[in-house]
């Protein structure tokens, strides 16, 4: 098969065409199956990434548990000026033949959409700790009853549109978010949000949210992201 015959040209073109709100955040979603392999996605696909305009907002290491199962080992968002400028990424020959193989390699399974945030990345980019609540409905609810419990909201967006690039189907390829919205909390330590996150705030929150997932992250340091050699090249 050849690479033309791999792309869904006409989920692709659709998407391209459609009025999605900018700018565009992609949720991914990510559990290893060789983490190395995917730190050294992340160093081939930046210079990519950059000459598309989009930047990495927050990444984030899986931490703690609170309400259902992990959705991801690794949460990031990564934010476009607009949807054409990600496939600008996504169907370069360079990612396609290059950077996307390596992406495979470090991946078992994968969520990603495009999302809209009405937020700036700055609030979100300061924050050490995040509480991330994955839901469907009534944002005001959930928000008020987590920062009832002392957290503060500093990054939320909701799907706008999956991403469907090639028509095979696999647990790697940009499978839609389960949970539809996303909203971040930052607390000063996993200590302040183990605490806030008793059993009556999680039970308010399932009553306002209905069915959701609430998980605790830590933000990533850049010298973490990068593959071993060149974590130590750079020190």
């Amino acid at each position: 098969m050849g690479l033309l015959d791999e792309l869904d040209l006409a989920s692709i073109t659709h998407s391209i065409r459609a009025d999605i709100p900018t700018p565009v955040d992609v949720l991914n979603l990510i559990h290893f199956k060789d983490e190395e392999a995917y730190k050294w996605y992340g160093v081939s696909v930046m210079p990519l990434l950059r000459a598309v305009g989009g930047k990495v907002g927050w990444m984030g290491k899986h931490v703690q548990s609170y309400v259902g199962e992990p959705r991801a080992e690794e949460l990031l968002v990564v934010r476009y000026p607009n949807q054409r400028r990600f496939y600008g990424l996504a169907l370069n020959p360079y990612y396609f033949l290059v950077a996307n193989p390596q992406r495979l390699k470090g991946v078992r399974k994968f969520e990603a959409s495009f999302t809209h945030s009405p937020d700036s990345l700055e609030a979100l980019r300061r924050s050490a700790w995040g509480l991330v609540v994955h839901f469907r409905e009534s944002p005001d609810a959930v928000h008020r009853v987590v920062e009832d419990a002392g957290g503060k909201l500093v990054y939320q967006s909701a799907e706008t549109s999956p991403i469907k690039i090639t028509k095979r189907a696999h647990p790697a390829n940009t499978n839609p978010l389960v949970f539809p919205r996303t909203a971040l909390f930052r607390f000063d330590d996993q200590a302040g949000c183990d605490s806030a996150m008793e059993p009556g705030v999680l039970n308010q929150l399932r009553e306002a949210g209905g069915e959701l997932s609430v998980q605790l992250y830590r933000r990533v340091p850049r010298s973490e992201a990068l593959p071993a050699p060149v974590a130590r090249l750079l020190r």
